[in-house]
């Protein structure tokens, strides 16, 4: 009997083995679990020539499988959340071959098989989007960023990735290679030909190095495995155990964590608890552990880079010692930044939220409105400037500084609290008319609109009422069949779409008065059903014909109103 040992196996083996069933999963794996992200980091593990694990499979045949009967599995290739399970294969197989039963690296491979034979479909975010609503989900590929290294400032927030699952409407929208066209060349030769018009770049070097992993070229590939040579399978589960180093790899947050709450008797549930609490306040957040960790150190003032360095005796002593104060801060931040209406999806930016926590920590009070209306500039300018994405922990340290030089007990929340202040990058908390101009003639619907018409609809109490951003001239005006009767140039098609989607044609509804208006023409829903709306241009045509005009004056309103908001003069 032939002895267990590692072996390897390429990719395009490993593909077609599951496409022929031949590659099968035991029913003692659980469900796929991986994210869209864990999927995406993979991929740059591989190119970047990082070891990925090794797998244990058990070999056996046709025979051995009709005669002990386990119950096995089919590889999933189209994933949905919630929905796809791996299909039961037959208890009776008819094909003679070798099978390889996938007793660990499960998610892994079947990650690359998502990759590069199928799909994902993920759930579009914001309310309105059920789980049982079709257009609730999006199907998503997994593309290679041909931009990623052209980019020369990076965002640390938000930061820009070299591997993504888009749409076919994002991708062609920028510049990607799509994953999948990898497995349509079998020789290498005919795949460096496909991608010659990348030669010299480090795409180029990029792909061919993925290419030659997923190959096994030169013995560095990704499916290295230990094969169990058992014909019993109760012997190969035996040897599995005994093997087997289940468990994911301590992140580097992880490590930072272990190393927080070393000793610390209670931590990990005191953490986790407060983390539990601030993510159901309002429509739910998504504090994570490194969010906690990052904002103990800026109240602590300590040095806020996340590096096991940082975490000395000292300052992991003086967070445990002012726990209770921390606590008490993420509790009161949470819920304030629920009451103006924020959530995860309405929320780009975690790390804008701690000089907020500061504030608080060092005895500042945030109930009036007037303060309530100030922690909304300060975030809408954060947000839509990314002052916290690109250099953050400039950006945290210049912020604490501002606010070490007051009493925070006895001052009022302010941005002019931070006016003076020049982040990396020439980037600053004031406001001036361009800003404004920028904001309206390009943020289209979604998180950034939304902190916009939260300033422009002060009197709302968005915690307390479910609010929509509403298009005042449906969104169903602006799709072709509707558009067309206008007899528009294809470029004024085109501007109009854009400009339908943009803040001058935005505004708050409940939300039952946001369904029942759905797709009714603005005039129709005015002047027929007695509606009006905020900033409503005086004597403008309400007509869809008119819309250019009834944009730029409504505009002009909403502009306006900014320049007070922002105390802008001129």
């Amino acid at each position: 009997m032939a002895t267990n040992k590692y072996e390897d196996m390429n990719i395009f083996e490993v593909l077609e083995r599951i496409n022929n069933h031949t590659m099968l999963l035991p029913d003692i794996q659980r469900e796929y679990v991986w994210k869209p992200e864990d999927v995406e980091n993979l991929f740059e593990s591989i190119v970047d020539n990082y070891p990925v694990g090794s797998c244990i499979f058990w070999k056996t045949t046709k025979k051995n499988i009709n005669k002990q009967k386990p119950n096995l599995y089919y590889f999933i290739n189209n994933f949905k959340e919630r929905e796809t399970k791996n299909e039961k294969a037959p208890e009776v197989i008819n094909k003679d071959d070798n099978y390889y039963i996938v007793l660990d690296g499960q998610q892994r491979i079947t990650s690359i098989n998502i990759a590069l034979r199928g799909s994902i479909k993920i759930k579009r975010k914001g309310k309105g989007f059920a789980y049982n609503n079709p257009n609730s989900w999006r199907e998503k590929e997994l593309y290679f960023n041909l931009d990623y290294y052209n980019l020369n400032e990076k965002d640390e927030e938000n930061p820009p990735k070299r591997f993504c699952f888009l749409t076919d409407e994002e991708a062609n929208s920028g510049n990607y290679y799509k994953i999948k066209n990898i497995i349509g060349y079998d020789k290498f030769s005919d795949f460096v030909i496909s991608i010659d018009n990348l030669k010299g770049t480090k795409y180029f070097d990029d792909l061919i190095i993925l290419y030659q992993r997923l190959q096994n070229e030169n013995g560095n590939g990704v499916i290295h495995y230990y094969c169990i040579n058992e014909e019993n399978y109760d012997n190969a589960l035996n040897i599995f155990v005994r093997i087997n180093s289940t468990g994911k790899k301590l992140s580097k947050t992880d490590l930072l964590f272990s190393t927080l709450i070393n000793g610390w008797q209670t931590g990990k549930k005191d953490v986790e608890d407060t983390i539990q609490i601030m993510n159901c306040k309002g429509d739910g957040f998504k504090f994570t552990k490194d969010y906690i960790m990052r904002a103990s150190l800026v109240l602590v003032d300590k040095d806020t880079s996340l590096k096991i360095t940082s975490l000395t005796n000292e300052i992991i002593l003086k967070i445990r010692n002012n726990w209770k104060k921390i606590n008490y801060t993420m509790d009161k931040l949470s819920t304030l930044l629920s009451d103006i209406g924020m959530c995860d999806e309405r929320l780009t930016s975690y790390n804008a939220t701690i000089p907020i926590a500061y504030y608080i920590y060092n005895g500042g009070k945030i109930k009036e409105k007037e303060a309530k209306e100030e922690v909304k500039k300060f975030l809408a300018i954060s947000m839509t400037n990314g002052l916290f994405g690109v250099a953050s922990n400039d950006a945290l340290n210049k912020t604490r500084q501002a606010l070490q030089k007051i009493d925070c007990s006895k001052v009022e929340f302010s941005v002019k609290l931070f006016e003076d202040l020049v982040l990396t990058g020439n980037r600053t908390f004031k406001v001036d008319l361009s800003n404004i101009e920028y904001w309206l003639d390009t943020f289209e619907k979604g998180n950034n609109t939304y902190i916009l018409l939260s300033l422009l609809y002060p009197t709302l109490k968005l915690s307390k009422d479910e609010y929509h951003q509403d298009h005042c001239h449906p969104e169903v005006a602006f799709k072709n069949k509707c558009i067309l009767k206008l007899n528009l140039t294809e470029d004024k098609q085109k501007e109009w779409k854009k400009m339908g989607n943009l803040l001058p044609n935005l505004q708050f509804l409940e939300g039952k008065e946001n369904e029942s208006k759905n797709k009714i023409p603005l005039k129709k829903w005015v002047e027929e059903l007695g509606n009006d709306f905020k900033y409503h241009p005086e004597g403008v045509s309400l007509e869809f014909k008119d819309f250019e005009d009834f944009f730029k004056k409504r505009r002009e309103k909403m502009l306006q109103e900014l320049k007070i908001v922002f105390g802008v003069d001129k």
